[in-house]
C-alpha cells in the first residue's frame, strides 16, 4: 500500500499524445521494481513523470529508461520516446547522478548490439581514442605494436581476420600514493570458433562477445570525473576469432607477454588467451593492488547460472563479498562459484606451461578463470566476473534488462569502484 499510480489526460489538440504519470512513494518497496516496470511498460512513446522521491527516482528512470530501451540505429524507420522528468529540489541530485550512470549503461548496450561489420578492433579503439574523457589517458596498440611487445596470445587469436587486434589501456590516476586497480575487459567483436568453428545456431550472438570491453570502457566513462580513492587502469584486448589461412590451431604452442607459454587445446577457448595478455602487460608495467577480469567467457556460466546471475570467483574474498552484499539489494545479481589450487595446478600442460582448455575438470567457468589467475605476475588479488548469460540475455526480457546485450556489469563494478 505504499505504492500509488494515478494517471491523467491531456485531451487538448496540442497535447493528445502526452500522457502524464504522478509517482508517489512513502518508502522503498520491494514490489516496486516489478509495478514500475508493468506500469510504464505500457506507456506510449511521449510522457512525462512527476517524482518526488528520492528514495525511487533511481528505480524509475531505470524503468524509463532501461526497461523500455531498444536499440533501433540500424532501423529505416526509428521510434523515438520523448520522456519529460520533473523532480524537486532534493531529488534532482540523485535524478543527475543517476542518469549519467544510466547512460553508460546505455552505450555499453549499444556497443554490444552493433554489428562487427562496423564495430571490429580499429574502429573500437578508434572510438576510445576520440572519446573526450577529462581525467583519463588513453593509449591505443595497434598490430605492429601488439607484435613488437611480444603479445602473443592476443596477437594468435587476432591474425586469422584481415581486421587485425588492437589493445587499449585506459589510464586514471588519481593519487599515485592510492592503491592501484587493474580492469581487464574481453572484447572479441566476433567469434566464429576459429578453426575449430561454433555450430551456426551458436553464431549469431557472437557479435557481442566484445561485451566485457564494451562495459569496461563504459565503466571508465562513468568513472571518468569521479572522486576515486584508487587509480584505475583498464585495458581492453580486441580481436576477431576468424577463420583463415592464417589463424591460429589446435596444438599451437603460443608465447605471452608473460613468457609463458600455451598449449592451444581449443580455438574457441580464446577468449582467455587474449585477457591473459591483457593481465599480464598490466601486471608487468604498473603497480596493481587488484586485477578484475570482465568478460563473456564460459557458456559453462550460463548452464550453471543461467541468464539472470553472472558468475564472480578468484582469491579476492574480500573485494568479491562486496559484489555479493551488492547483489542483495539490487538489480545486477552474482553468484560465487568456487575456486582454488586445485583448479590452479589443472591448467598446467604437459608440453608447455598452460593450456587453454583443461580435458576432464568440467567446472568449465571455474577453469576459465584458474587459467587467467596465472597472469597475475606479481601476485595481485584477482576476481573474474563471468557474464556470459548476463550480458548476452537470449532468453527474454525481465526487470529493466532487455533482451539481448544488457549493459550488465556497468552498474555493479562502478558502484563497487566508487566506493572502495
Amino acid at each position: 500500500k505504499s505504492i500509488y499510480f494515478s494517471y491523467s489526460y491531456f485531451l487538448g489538440k496540442q497535447d493528445f499524445s502526452k500522457f502524464f504519470v504522478y509517482i508517489f512513494v512513502d518508502k522503498k518497496d520491494k514490489n516496486l521494481d516489478y509495478l514500475l516496470g508493468k506500469e510504464i511498460s505500457k506507456l506510449p512513446n511521449n510522457f512525462t513523470v512527476f517524482t518526488n522521491s528520492s528514495q525511487n527516482v533511481e528505480t524509475l528512470l531505470n524503468h524509463c529508461l532501461l526497461g523500455r530501451y531498444r536499440f533501433d540505429e540500424y532501423k529505416s524507420e526509428k521510434k523515438e520516446d520523448k520522456i519529460n522528468f520533473f523532480v524537486d529540489k532534493d531529488t534532482e541530485k540523485i535524478f543527475d547522478k543517476r542518469l549519467k550512470t544510466v547512460e553508460n549503461i546505455i552505450f555499453a548496450r549499444n556497443l554490444g548490439f552493433t554489428p562487427s561489420s562496423d564495430l571490429y578492433p580499429e574502429t573500437f579503439a578508434e572510438l576510445v581514442k576520440n572519446t573526450k574523457f577529462k581525467n583519463t589517458k588513453v593509449k591505443v596498440f595497434d598490430y605492429e605494436r601488439i607484435k613488437k611487445l611480444g603479445l602473443g596470445l592476443l596477437e594468435a587469436v587476432g591474425k586469422g581476420s584481415h581486421k587485425k587486434p588492437r589493445m587499449v589501456v585506459l589510464e586514471k590516476i588519481v593519487d599515485k600514493s592510492y592503491k592501484t586497480i587493474g580492469l581487464v575487459g574481453k572484447g572479441v567483436t566476433f567469434d566464429t570458433g576459429g578453426i575449430q568453428v561454433k555450430p551456426g545456431d551458436s553464431m549469431y550472438e557472437m557479435k557481442g562477445d566484445m561485451c566485457g570491453a564494451a562495459n569496461v570502457f563504459s565503466i571508465m566513462k562513468e568513472l571518468d570525473d569521479k572522486d576515486l580513492k584508487v587509480n584505475i587502469v583498464a585495458c581492453l584486448v580486441l580481436a576477431e576469432n576468424h577463420i583463415s589461412g592464417e589463424s591460429f590451431k589446435p596444438s599451437d604452442i603460443l608465447k605471452s607477454y608473460s613468457g609463458k607459454t600455451v598449449d592451444v587445446i581449443h580455438t574457441d577457448a580464446e577468449g582467455r588467451l587474449v585477457l591473459a595478455d591483457g593481465m599480464s602487460y598490466i601486471s608487468k608495467n604498473y603497480n596493481l593492488d587488484k586485477i578484475i577480469t570482465m568478460a563473456t567467457l564460459t557458456g559453462a556460466c550460463m548452464v550453471a547460472l543461467g541468464f539472470r546471475y553472472a558468475g564472480i570467483m578468484g582469491n579476492d574474498e574480500k573485494l568479491i563479498n562486496k559484489f555479493l552484499d551488492y547483489s542483495e539489494n539490487n538489480f545486477e545479481k552474482y553468484n560465487k562459484l568456487p575456486f582454488d589450487s586445485y583448479f590452479v595446478e589443472k591448467t598446467k600442460s604437459e608440453i608447455a606451461d598452460l593450456e587453454n582448455l583443461c580435458r576432464g575438470v568440467y567446472a568449465g567457468s571455474t577453469m576459465g578463470a584458474a587459467f587467467l589467475s596465472n597472469f597475475c605476475l606479481n601476485n595481485e588479488k584477482y576476481t573474474h566476473l563471468d557474464i556470459a548469460g548476463t550480458a548476452l540475455n537470449s532468453f527474454e526480457p525481465y526487470g529493466y534488462a532487455n533482451k539481448g546485450m544488457t549493459g550488465f556489469g556497468v552498474d555493479s563494478v562502478s558502484f563497487i569502484l566508487k566506493n572502495l
